[in-house]
């Protein structure tokens, strides 16, 4: 029987880290080219696909199309995107 309280004890604490992992939330960073702008809003191509985002107002003179940049998403969820910085110019 002890071993039976062992394992349901287990289990429910894997449950339970299982749950936090599931609602914990962290941002993710990506490098894209910067393919439109239009005041604060900005679409850039990411892995093939364009993704709109915002354009923070200190870098809203500096970017322009053309220029490679760091997106960071801010939940990891692909809905609150913004331009971070910009690392280059793109040749093509």
């Amino acid at each position: 029987m002890e071993k039976n309280l062992q394992e349901s004890l287990i289990e429910a604490i894997q449950i339970m880290v299982d749950e936090a992992v599931k609602n914990t939330s962290y941002t993710s960073s990506h490098i894209g080219v910067v393919r439109g702008i239009n005041g604060f809003a900005c679409t850039v191509e990411i892995y093939g696909s364009e993704t709109e985002c915002k354009l923070m107002e200190h870098l809203q003179n500096v970017i322009k199309v053309g220029d490679i940049v760091v997106v960071q998403d801010l939940y990891n969820d692909n809905n609150k995107k913004f331009v971070q910085s910009k690392i280059g110019e793109s040749t093509s």
